[in-house]
């Protein structure tokens, strides 16, 4: 899962994405509306979940 965001404004773009071994597809792509600005090095991913920081929140994204 890869991230994009605009600055200063409230929205994340969220990619998906596979590797079949030697290239990478993209599976699907969306736009997510954040409650605050997405704060920049401040996501993190384990488990199939990526967290993002949004302003004083965190989001829980299942990856």
């Amino acid at each position: 899962m890869l991230t994009r965001r605009d600055h200063n404004r409230r929205t994340v773009e969220l990619s998906r994405a596979e590797f079949d071994g030697t290239t990478w597809t993209a599976t699907g792509r969306r736009a997510l509306h954040v409650p605050g600005r997405v704060v920049m090095r401040f996501g993190q991913g384990r488990d199939g979940v990526l967290w993002l920081r949004t302003g004083d929140t965190w989001l829980r994204i299942e990856a």
